[in-house]
């Protein structure tokens, strides 16, 4: 039987390029996000790529919404055996630590933090059941090494990397998998070399999507270590 991935906050960076590696190594794509016109444009490309794919919509900060997608999932698909979790804050989302307040920060917790533990609540009783499955999430390094550019980010990042190795730790031994890729780089799209690099520093390093992807199925594969910081 096919094995599933499900990918939170699918874009057309890295969510698109994790569905392709897990693709072309024969699993269903199902990509999760709120607007659903780009995500049918993301799963028709991958169609036509010959990659089995589907579309489901979810707001991650409407943690019922987002918990009711997933159920739908596997009552598709029967399991999700692949969660990968990578939604994107907007850029005017950010603010430097003298700036952050609190409903800056909560929002940013809310993004990365508690819509993520909503999504493994959804699936981690299957996957338990089951005595198999991985979680991967994807983040900035920022999570390890602060910047206070990045700041109200970071915080919520370093949370996240924390949930994650604490869930490596605890699930190892139901042979359920979770690790973290932390991003030293700014993400660019080889398919799309002209987009905009925002508000970053003249001269920040780059990494493509699918270097980021392949970091994921390597950690997928080898399951040796939680966490992995490319750039």
């Amino acid at each position: 039987m096919k094995k599933t991935i499900v990918i939170i906050g699918a874009g057309p960076g890295v969510g698109f390029a994790v569905a392709e590696r897990f693709g072309k190594e024969g699993y269903n794509v199902v990509l999760l996000a709120r607007n659903v016109e780009k995500l049918n444009m993301l799963k028709d490309d991958l169609l036509k790529k010959g990659i089995q794919a589907a579309s489901f919509q979810a707001d991650i900060l409407d943690r019922e919404h987002l918990t009711r997608s997933l159920q739908e999932v596997i009552n598709y698909y029967g399991a999700i055996d692949v969660l990968e979790f990578s939604p994107t804050p907007t850029w005017e989302s950010i603010r430097t630590a003298r700036n952050i307040d609190v409903a800056n920060e909560q929002h940013h917790l809310d993004y990365q933090v508690l819509a993520a533990i909503a999504a493994v609540q959804a699936v981690l009783p299957q996957m338990l059941e089951r005595k198999d499955g991985s979680i991967l999430f994807t983040t900035a390094s920022s999570a390890q090494h602060p910047i206070n550019l990045t700041a109200s980010f970071g915080v919520a990042a370093g949370a996240l990397l924390n949930y994650a190795r604490l869930l490596n730790m605890d699930l190892k031994e139901d042979n359920i998998y979770a690790g973290i890729v932390s991003i030293g780089a700014l993400v660019v799209n080889e398919n799309t070399p002209g987009e905009s690099k925002g508000d970053f520093p003249e001269g920040m390093p780059t990494i493509t999507a699918a270097e980021v992807a392949e970091a994921h199925w390597r950690l997928y594969k080898q399951r040796d270590v939680a966490e992995i910081i490319i750039s």
